[in-house]
Order: structure tokens, then sequence, then C-alpha cells
């Protein structure tokens, strides 16, 4: 199953991709973020790479829970964020080696012509579950649908933060 989103942000290119990844530092300000984990991070002057732990405990769907075993509710994302390009690219699979899903993303940070700045992701969503892969695969596009709103709300509350100066600190990539 594919999905695209597009959103836009009320400023600057500049100030989204800053806001993106600084609200990693001032979780105390944002609880929806707490269920991310930053497990290993590496940057080369050009390209920041992440391995990425992400809770789904609490928000995991009944058709996910039946086919996920007892601790098998992380979910592992590897990913890496272009510096020049702005680009996003991201590979989440269940924690514990299991096949079940896959899920493979490209989001992009950019600026529009009016000066604000937009991103957009293309997922693509896999299951191999026996007779309930698309079942899955909707309710994985559901939460990402979501969560991708959810991500939206925080950077927009997190800019809001930056232009009131309570978040300042300095810049190095932290890809969403």
């Amino acid at each position: 199953m594919k999905i695209k989103v597009e959103q836009e942000f009320d400023c600057n290119l500049d100030m989204l991709l800053r806001a993106r990844e600084e609200r990693y530092k001032h979780l105390d300000k944002f609880p929806e973020l707490k269920k991310v984990t930053i497990v290993a991070e590496e940057e080369d002057g050009e390209t920041l790479r992440q391995v990425r732990h992400i809770s789904i405990a609490e928000s995991m769907p009944a058709v996910l829970a039946t086919v996920m075993p007892e601790g098998s509710q992380v979910l592992i994302e590897t990913s890496e964020f272009s510096l020049k390009e702005h680009l996003h690219t991201f590979e989440v699979k269940p924690g514990g080696g299991l096949d079940i899903f896959h899920i493979t993303g490209v989001s992009r940070y950019y600026g529009l012509d009016d000066g604000r700045a937009g991103r957009n992701y293309d997922i693509d969503i896999k299951s191999k579950a026996f007779l309930i892969g698309g079942v899955i695969e909707g309710a994985i596009a559901d939460i990402y649908r979501k969560n991708i709103e959810k991500d939206k709300t925080s950077i927009s509350n997190f800019i809001k933060m930056l232009e009131e100066g309570d978040g300042s600190s300095t810049a190095s990539q932290d890809p969403t």
C-alpha cells in the first residue's frame, strides 16, 4: 500500500529544518515525541544516519496486536537525511527480527515560492501476513497519516517556541 502526504508550514525552509531537528532536544515540552529513542547517530558532513526505536505498544491497532508476539512492540527505523538536499529516506521494520511488515519511505523538505516551506512523504507499506496483509497495511497507513499530522503540529509548535526565543540551540539534523 502506498500513501502520499503533502504539508505546508508558515515559516521558511531554514526554520522548518531547525524545528524538525531541535525539538527532540526538548522532549519535556513535547511528550508525543517520547516514544522515539535515538539509539545510533552518525554524521559525515552531508548525510546524517540514524537508528531509532519507536515504541508502538500504546497505539498498536488490534489487527497488528494479533500477529505481533509479546515484546515486539518496538519498531526499528534506519534512516538517512541528506543535509544538502533535505531528503530523508527511511526503512521501518518490527523489532525482534519479525518479517510481518516492512515500510520504506522518502520525505522531502523544500521552500515554497511564497517564502514558506513544505514537506512531502511517499511511503510504501508491505505486509506478508497470510490473509490479513491488506488489513495490516491499511492499519499501518492510518497510523502513519495520523502520526505525520501530529508531527506537523509538533514542528509548528516548536517553530512558535523558536520565534519566541524558548528553544535556541545549535543545529545538527535529526530526521523525522
